[in-house]
């Protein structure tokens, strides 16, 4: 043969290799990333269906003015005058204020203690502290670190890798890309199931992936550009290095002289009528110091990932530094614009439903490539039945048991009292209780359809429970929510519903008589 010739073959069959390995290496962790990013999406419309039947608003009450609820909450917590505090405006699907204070706390490191809650604008209650209900948080934090120190490095990493599958990917498949565009064999041998459901999704969802791939790398090894622009641009000067970028910080002290802070709440009410600015967040330093200022952040409604900012000098209404369209800077432009992208809100439900759906396709995209591996090498007779059997129980335990405990914690942030201490950290460890569970039941098993029908079942057990609890426990708060607009809680439960219904659904094929080709012959080799 033509050493020519067989020169493509051979750099193919190392793409190969290379996309198998590295696909199966970091599958686990890129499962998370999508089925927890899939969730994300509804991040909002989670904290509502969690919250408000709970901590029902009024909304047919006046606010009360921002000034009054930040001098209330001022005298009700100890927070340490030298730093700073943001609070992020209610909106239509998650109705308080969230004050993120910094309060002193003699047992802490630093001396204080960041403190979140969750204030009703209508009485100036304190409803909750915002870790209390932290389901949709929780899995937020699952999607871009794992909750685990330095995670949002490894998820970088991961990202990157699953970068190089996809170019593997479209490399491999070049030559049959448009001819097989659409293949689904279904009457020839059973293992093309698995290829064809592989190649259809990676292909038809491909500008999808490239983005998220892209943009989640910028967003995750972000630091580490920083660190390096700093030491070889800006010799080490980061503070030059955030100035370009445009996010500036303020480095002065605090002034010893006290002042009325009337004028920072004029100048917010100020910037909050003018034309296309939808008001976000503020964020005070120097609280009641003759120093003050105020930031006040926004979203240009006219423009496309824009965000406006502008610092107030409080006590003459001076404007200390300014970010709209007007005032443009390409890093900032740029970093809101994948942010805009990454997560679908730059348009309106159909469009994250459109992700969601995306998201879930390439979770399953993900199982059937380590389903490949498995069968490849159980078709090679030197390959290890201990490492098939681990292969296995990772992509059977590990991608089930996020599934399994994404409905547990679903259930828990229902059933749990709304006034248990650390309440979260009980949401915690269920879910991770859940995940370690379902990994340990998943490691011997000697009917792997069976038991992915069962987990599917349970999940959809869990997910019906979920939602009779609801109506039992918030039936008349759930209908008047409904009428004062909070749709999203119903939403929640349509959502689950149609979920429960999916895994129903798929656990009777799966337990048809009839082969089905995606998991047949797939028992543990370490049991047979």
């Amino acid at each position: 043969m033509n050493p020519r010739t067989n020169a493509p073959h051979k750099v193919i069959k190392n793409l190969v290799e290379a996309h198998s390995w590295l696909g199966l290496i970091i599958s686990p962790l890129l499962f998370i990333v999508f089925w927890a990013g899939a969730i994300t999406l509804f991040h909002d419309e989670i904290a509502q269906w969690a919250i408000t039947p709970h901590h029902p608003v009024q909304s047919s009450q006046q606010d009360l003015p921002l000034g009054n609820l930040v001098e209330q909450k001022m005298a009700e917590y100890p927070v340490a005058e030298d730093g700073r505090f943001r609070i992020n405006m209610p909106t239509a699907l998650v109705p308080y204020y969230i004050f993120y204070l910094e309060v002193v706390d003699q047992t802490a490191e630093s001396g204080r203690l960041s403190f979140p809650i969750l204030v009703d604008p209508k009485t100036g209650e304190t409803v909750a502290g915002k870790d209390d209900f932290l389901l949709s948080q929780f899995i937020y934090r699952l999607h871009y670190n794992l909750h685990l120190p330095g995670g949002s490095y490894l998820i970088g990493m991961v990202t990157l890798v699953f970068l190089f599958a996809l170019v593997s990917g479209v490399f491999i498949h070049a030559r049959k890309l448009f001819k097989h565009f659409f293949q689904y064999r279904v009457d020839k041998q059973r293992r093309d199931h698995l290829l064809d459901l592989h190649t259809v999704v990676g292909v038809m969802s491909l500008p999808f992936t490239l983005m998220y791939a892209l943009s989640g790398l910028v967003l995750n090894l972000a630091i580490v550009f920083q660190l390096a622009f700093a030491t070889f641009i800006y010799q080490g000067d980061q503070q030059a290095l955030f100035n370009d970028a445009g996010f500036k910080r303020v480095v002065e002290p605090r002034s010893k002289t006290p002042m009325a802070m009337d004028n920072a709440f004029t100048l917010i009410e100020q910037t909050k009528q003018q034309a296309n600015f939808e008001l976000r967040n503020v964020i005070f330093h120097h609280f009641g110091a003759e120093n003050a200022l105020v930031q006040v952040r926004g979203t240009d409604t006219a423009s496309f990932a824009q965000r406006d900012e502008v610092t107030y000098r409080v006590a003459n209404g001076d404007v200390v530094d300014k970010v709209n369209a007007e005032q443009y800077n390409v890093f900032r432009q740029g970093r809101d614009v994948l942010v805009t992208l990454h997560f679908g809100n730059f348009a309106g439900m159909d469009v994250r439903i459109l992700y969601f759906i995306l998201a879930i396709a390439i979770s399953a995209m993900i199982v059937a490539g380590n389903m490949l591996w498995i069968n490849k090498r159980r078709a090679q007779r030197q390959s290890s039945p201990r490492s098939i059997a681990i292969a296995g129980a990772i992509t059977i335990g590990g991608c089930g048991g996020i599934i399994v405990a994404t409905a547990v914690g679903f259930l828990c942030e229902r059933l749990l009292p709304a006034t248990l201490a650390a309440r979260g950290d009980w949401l915690i460890a269920s879910f991770v209780l859940a995940l370690l569970a379902t990994m340990l039941v998943s490691i011997n098993i000697s009917n792997i359809k069976r038991h992915i029908s069962r987990l599917l079942l349970l999940t959809s057990l869990l997910l019906i429970i979920t939602i009779v609890a609801d109506w039992l426990m918030f039936a008349e708060q759930i209908i008047t929510l409904w009428q004062d607009g909070f749709t999203a809680v119903i939403g929640v439960q349509v959502s689950m519903g149609f979920m429960a219904a999916i895994g129903v659904f798929s656990a009777l094929k799966l337990k048809d008589p009839k082969p089905m080709a995606t998991f047949d012959n797939l028992s543990n080799p370490l049991v047979n």
